[in-house]
Order: structure tokens, then sequence, then C-alpha cells
């Protein structure tokens, strides 16, 4: 069972030796004392672990787990036979394949010593915090990204090609073959979701209507439905709002609708969408980010924060917990707790097709590098 929530001042007990009252009773020069100093910061703390399980698109992108293993059937067509009266008809059973979730220990001194914050005000001290919240979001974004747009198979533990990208024409396995459409449709372990602008059916390195509806049919053919989620770089937001079927977002106070489809689906007064695609495979909700490069853009179906049929899977340690905490540290004076904020968490892919990476710049794909 996973520790779920977030740590606090329980689990940070003194050691033994330790003098609490003298302690919580210095100062630092504003008058705050150290008691306070601590609930504080540890409350950034807890701020930023709760902007993780809800920063927007981000949060739709993963689910949580403590388990380090995922299973999922692969595609293979039993089918039925013709009843006979004196037969009966063979047993037959789904397959299954599966890979593994990386786990990663990541920390962040602060440099504090006694004599510092002694002489520090709480001003400063929310400064250096903050500055560690900001480096948190960047590690959560940053990694959320890599794995999305990484077709590498990583290592995990003694296990090779563990880790394993979206669907890559079975380079990480070869047994992998995605199950059969709702529809009917049946796919080869030489399915790939990273495609280049030859495989979009596009010549030249320009994004366009028909290289977002390919990716999109990547996804609607494996059962996902519109509206689908398009993550594009921010340098390419005047490209973005120039392509066939662009659809501005509602803004407060400024009510119009484009289409018939976009009513159907609710889509008005969504401020933190830059736009909208219409396709032949439905709606696309374009959001931005200058972390990805130019003509670099993902797609997938998020069925909102947490739940397991996302693209990704973030998995935990069961004993750390989720998110970033404060831990202990020594120094030559004197103790003191808050010394260096640590977490434990790796990703990995959940659904191995529910997630589409294109790369625009050249006709053979690459991994973007993510900023």
């Amino acid at each position: 069972m996973a520790l779920l929530g977030f740590g606090d001042l329980k689990d940070t007990a003194l050691h033994s030796l330790w003098d609490t009252s003298t302690i919580v009773k210095d100062q630092l020069a504003d008058g705050t004392t150290f008691a306070q100093m601590v609930g504080d910061v540890q409350g950034m703390i807890n701020e930023l672990n709760n902007s993780l399980l809800s920063m927007p698109h981000y949060s739709g992108m993963f689910a949580i787990q403590d388990e380090p293993t995922m299973e999922y059937p692969v595609g293979v067509s039993n089918g039925f036979e013709e009843a006979t009266e004196y037969s009966v008809p063979d047993p037959r059973r789904g397959l299954t394949t599966g890979h593994m979730l990386p786990l990663k220990e990541w920390d962040r001194s602060l440099g504090w010593t006694i004599r510092y914050l002694r002489k520090a005000r709480m001003d400063r001290v929310d400064a250096d915090v903050r500055s560690v919240m900001v480096d948190g979001r960047k590690l959560w974004q940053q990694r959320l990204l890599t794995r999305f747009f990484s077709s590498t198979a990583n290592t995990v533990g003694s296990t090779s090609s563990a880790d394993v990208p979206f669907a890559d024409a079975g380079s990480a396995d070869s047994n992998y073959v995605p199950p059969d459409s709702p529809d009917g449709e049946a796919f080869t372990s030489s399915h790939e979701h990273f495609l280049d602008y030859g495989d979009t059916g596009i010549t030249q390195d320009t994004l366009d209507n028909s290289a977002i509806s390919v990716a999109l049919e990547h996804l609607q053919e494996h059962g996902h439905e519109a509206p689908f989620d398009l993550i594009g770089a921010r340098t390419d937001a005047g490209t973005w709002a120039a392509v066939e079927g662009w659809k501005s977002p509602n803004w407060p106070q400024i009510a119009y609708h484009a289409s018939a489809v976009e009513r159907a689906l609710g889509v008005a007064d969504i401020g933190e969408y830059f736009g909208y695609v219409e396709t032949d495979y439905g709606i696309g909700r374009v959001w931005l980010t200058p972390r990805l490069p130019t003509l670099n853009f993902g797609a997938f179906k998020s069925y909102g924060p947490g739940d397991q049929r996302n693209p990704l899977r973030v998995r935990i340690d069961r004993r750390t917990g989720f998110g970033f905490r404060l831990v202990e540290g020594n120094f030559v004076n004197a103790p003191m707790m808050l010394a260096m904020v640590f977490a434990e968490f790796g990703v990995g892919v959940g659904d191995r097709v529910n997630g589409v990476a294109v790369d625009l710049q050249t006709n053979s794909w690459a991994a973007p590098t993510i900023s």
C-alpha cells in the first residue's frame, strides 16, 4: 500500500540527544522562530506536491502506482468455431506481455547553515524554498515529457529494455502486438507511434492538418475517442493558429462557437488551451510548452488526472510516498532539519498505444531535447 499524502512534521522527528526546546526557541533575524520557519517551509513543500497532482495538462498525462511492473494484453485473434453436436471447441486464452517502471531518487540541497539561519530573514528563506518549488515543477514536467517523446527502451535493475516507450515497431519488445481495435482493425508488431513527416503524408517540414490527422488516427484506431490533447512547441504558436481547421478558444465575456462539433463537445470557455484543431478524427485540444523544440508535437487521450487509462505511469516508492519532502541534515555547529529536499519517483509508459510523438524537422524521427 502506497503512503499517499504528504510528509509533515511527524516525519522529521529529532534525534534523542537533540534538545528540541533549544532549537525551536532560536530565531531568525526578523524574529521568526525556527519552529515557525519549519511550519512555513513544510507548507510550501505541500503546496508543491498538491500542484503536481493538479497541474494543468500535465496532471492528465499520468496515473500513479507503487508496483514496479506493468502487464497488458497482446493482440491475438482466437476466433469462434461453429458449434457441432459431438465436439467441444478448442480452449483458447489471451496472451499478455509487460515491462518494468523505473524508480529514481532526486534531491536538492538548500545549503543552509545554522549561522546563516540566525542571520537570515524569513523573506530570504521563502525565496530559497520558492526556488526549490520552481525546480520541482521543472523536474516533474521534464520527466513526463522526456518519457513521452523518447523512443528509447531503458534498463531497470539488471533487465535491459525493461522501461519501454510507446509502440515502436517491436524494437523494445518483439512480442508486443497491440490488441485489435473495437472496430476490428488488426495490428502487427511493426506498428509504431513515433512518426516523422514522411510518415504523416507530407513531404516537407510543415505542420498541417494532414500531419495532425494522422497522429490522431493512431489514437482513434485503438479505441480512444476525441477530444484529444495535442502538445506543441510555444515557438510554433503562429504555425498552429494557421493550420486548417483551427478554432480559437472562447474567453470570458467573448463567447463564440465555430462549429456544431465544438458545441457538442462542450469545449467552450477553456482558456487553458491555446486553441483547437478540427480533423477527420475529432477535435484536438492544443496546449503549448517552451520545453518542446520547434516542429515537434505529441498527441494523447487524457481521461482526467490520475486515471489508469492515461498514457504515462509514475512509479513511487511505497515507503517514501508521493512528492517532495524535507529531510534532516547535520551541521558542524548545531543540528538543523532543513538541509535537503528529496523525492523518489520514475516515469514510464502506461498505455503503449495512447501516445503519438511526431518529428516534423526531418524525414527520420528523432527524439527532441526537452528543456
